[in-house]
């Protein structure tokens, strides 16, 4: 069910959308985007007429990003940082589209391009070329006009070109770890995925504010979760 401006929308209530003007001013393919984008599949959205402006900047920067406006587009190895991101939106997309979860699918891809474009870096091909996929069942238009811009003969949707995450280089080179102690938050530290309680604590230790609630307690006992949290419980 979609509604619009939080209201049902009815031929009554003269609140129905009409979807030749938005499609003639921004295209089919963000109006078709945006209604995927609006909520989960099975509930609909609340379609709200400034929204579609989202979408709409999203493929514009895509675009921009596939086909520079000064230049071509730079070869060379993807950045680190930029990579393991994209091998996470190529995960998140692969198992969220067949589940019908189109508009997180589409968050994630927004999110990538973000990461991919941040402090107004020009993406490299191998940035950007496998994201043009993902993109394909949202705007295929727009995706199919990038896929022979970027060289590649035949149609996107021959069934052949959606791209495989490495699960290697997915992961991420640190985590995020809750330090507690009794239970209160008292900091954080950053750690390799996996990193053993030993090397846990010693980072933690080693954080101002959690060496100041440690001085001159006891520690009776320390829970460790990988990759989540460290508690000192102290007395």
């Amino acid at each position: 069910l979609i509604i619009r401006e939080g209201a049902k929308m009815s031929k009554s209530k003269g609140n129905v959308i009409v979807p030749d003007p938005i499609i003639e001013e921004y295209g089919a393919d963000t109006f078709r985007l945006y209604l995927m984008f609006l909520g989960p599949f099975s509930e609909g959205g609340d379609y709200q007429d400034q929204g579609i402006s989202g979408p709409h900047g999203f493929l514009h920067r895509l675009w921009e990003s596939v086909v520079p406006k000064r230049g071509d587009l730079p070869d060379g190895p993807p950045d680190p940082d930029v990579e393991r991101k994209l091998h996470q939106t190529i995960q998140q997309v692969s198992e969220q589209v067949p589940a019908l979860q189109y508009n997180t699918a589409i968050a994630a891809m927004m999110e990538y391009l973000n990461v991919a474009r941040a402090g107004g870096r020009q993406p490299s091909r191998a940035e950007v070329e496998l994201l043009v996929p993902l993109v394909a069942p949202f705007a295929p238009h727009m995706a199919e006009e990038l896929w022979q811009r970027l060289g590649h003969e035949g149609s996107i949707f021959d069934g052949t070109h959606w791209p495989t995450f490495d699960p290697a280089k997915a992961v991420e080179s640190t985590v995020e770890v809750a330090v507690q102690v009794n239970g209160k938050l008292r900091g954080t530290i950053s750690t390799a995925p996996g990193a053993s309680q030993d090397d846990a604590v010693a980072l933690a230790k080693g954080e101002a504010n959690v060496a100041k609630h440690l001085e001159g307690m006891q520690v009776r006992k320390i829970i460790y979760v990988p990759d989540r949290l460290l508690n000192f419980v102290v007395g």
